[in-house]
């Protein structure tokens, strides 16, 4: 496989783009992956739950599925490899060619290393694609992820964070589904819980066929975006974006090219024959000495502290105040935070204050309130009450008729909150609203005992009316 028969665009891109670009190639050719994919998840899940059924340890099923990953990630990436470079591959195919997948599954399952390495969706390319082992392998991706490894990584945490979450919302649907008291453990001699046996089974195997089919939908992702990032580091490494280029022009001008290395050949060619020049030249030796050029010299990344002025030597007599100089930098910073914080909340309050002060727009086009003629079938219009209401309910109550003295009372009270205290009342208020408007204790017992009066038939005492005429006077003065 070379670089020029790559089908898709290379470029220098960030760590985060190409990530994206493993995921625009798996929406590219999502159907031979997933096909392929299936293909082998699906058989390994329904024999190891058949298993682990049979034998009542259904949790043994879902720990060798999982231990089976790095089986699922090399039918992904067998099948992403050679679709990057024109070849489409068929799911039988790729069972039939597992000779190409397969070199050092073995040992990736015994030591579980592309499990417990954060960064193994994008080592793994290496190991398969490269046929690298042991210190080679090690020492390769250590090239590699110098500067992409840290983006490998948050991508394993994405899809763990991704794989939960999908497992606890498939968890609590089938927990929605499932009868209820299936998960009481079933004990006790009592038939009917020792009939739930067969029924936890079936939640467990529940369980292991959510998380199959959890790691069959999300493991084509993962894998993608790590073959991604590998692809991207190595076309910054090797600039195979610019051997693309030039081999795309040497297509363009082969003529040209054939013509001038042919006059060159024969021009030059007495040169290279000659014996003595061929003996004097070593190829490992000048390559030595290209190499010992500046522009051929390594890249490494180191972090040091360094003076401001270097110039300056330190004085071994000054006291070293570096950790109170820090100290004093942080609770600055600290007050200055809080001193913002102070003020933007003040600034809040000001704008919240003069927000309830200021006039509103709609204040002016809403209508006036009208009191209403009459409430809950009284009449409340000032003229039609007495002029001392209190004293006319005191006289009413004086001549034994207590409900037409609660009655004037009420009446009085409801004119006044409407006429004189400006409460807003409606006449679609029922008589609970109305007190809470009011606001008002004596109002709340006065419609408590018009209550028990016109619907419990309870008529109050004289004294009960004759006080709360006097409190009339005492709430409305």
């Amino acid at each position: 496989m070379q670089p020029a028969d790559l089908s898709v665009a290379l470029r220098r891109r960030s760590p985060w783009e190409a990530t994206d670009l493993g995921l625009a190639m798996l929406q590219r050719w999502w159907r031979p992956v997933y096909a392929a994919h299936a293909l082998v998840v699906v058989p390994v899940a329904l024999v190891l739950v058949a298993l682990g059924w049979a034998f009542d340890a259904v949790w043994a099923a879902m720990l060798a599925f999982w231990w089976l990953e790095p089986l699922y990630d090399r039918v992904v990436l067998h099948v992403l490899s050679r679709a990057v470079f024109g070849e489409l591959s068929r799911p039988l195919s790729v069972l039939r060619s597992w000779r190409d997948w397969k070199g050092g599954l073995l040992a990736a399952l015994a030591l579980r290393v592309l499990v417990w390495d954060l960064a193994r969706s994008f080592n793994l390319p290496v190991r398969q694609l490269e046929g690298s082992r042991g210190r080679e392998a090690r020492e390769r991706q250590r090239l590699l992820g110098r500067r992409a490894r840290g983006q490998a990584v948050w991508l394993t945490m994405v899809w763990l964070h991704f794989e939960a979450a999908l497992l606890l919302s498939a968890g609590a649907m089938t927990g929605l589904l499932l009868p209820a008291g299936l998960e009481r453990a079933p004990g006790g001699d009592n038939p009917v819980l020792a009939g739930l046996t067969d029924l936890m089974k079936m939640a467990s195997v529940s369980d292991a066929l959510i998380y199959a089919a959890v790691i069959l939908f999300l493991e084509p992702f993962y894998v993608a975006a790590g073959f991604g990032l590998y692809l991207n580091r190595r076309t910054l490494l090797e600039g195979w974006d610019i051997e693309v280029a030039l081999r795309r022009i040497a297509e363009r001008h082969a003529t040209a090219l054939l013509s001038i290395l042919f006059v060159g050949f024969v021009f030059f060619c007495p040169c290279f024959s000659d014996p003595v020049l061929a003996q004097q030249k070593n190829p490992k030796e000048e390559i030595a000495e290209v190499l010992k050029a500046p522009e051929f010299g390594h890249y490494r990344e180191t972090t040091r502290w360094e003076r401001i002025d270097p110039a300056k030597p330190p004085d071994p007599k000054t006291p070293d105040l570096t950790f109170w100089h820090a100290i004093g930098y942080a609770l600055a910073k600290a007050a200055e935070v809080a001193l913002w914080v102070v003020a933007i909340a003040a600034l809040g309050y000001a704008l919240w204050w003069l927000a309830r002060r200021l006039p509103h727009a709609g204040d002016a086009q809403r209508e006036a309130y009208q009191p209403p003629p009459a409430l809950f079938g009284m009449e409340l219009a000032p003229d039609t009450l007495p002029a001392d209401v209190p004293e006319a309910a005191a006289r009413l109550a004086a001549a034994g008729k207590l409900r037409d003295a609660l009655s004037l009372l009420y009446r009085g009270a409801l004119s006044e909150l409407v006429h004189k205290r400006g409460v807003q009342l409606l006449a679609s208020h029922t008589e609970g609203e109305a007190v809470r408007l009011a606001a008002m204790a004596y109002f709340a017992a006065l419609v408590d005992a018009w209550r028990q009066c016109a619907y419990a038939r309870r008529l109050p005492t004289g004294d009960e009316v004759a006080q709360l005429a006097k409190k009339y006077r005492e709430t409305f003065a």
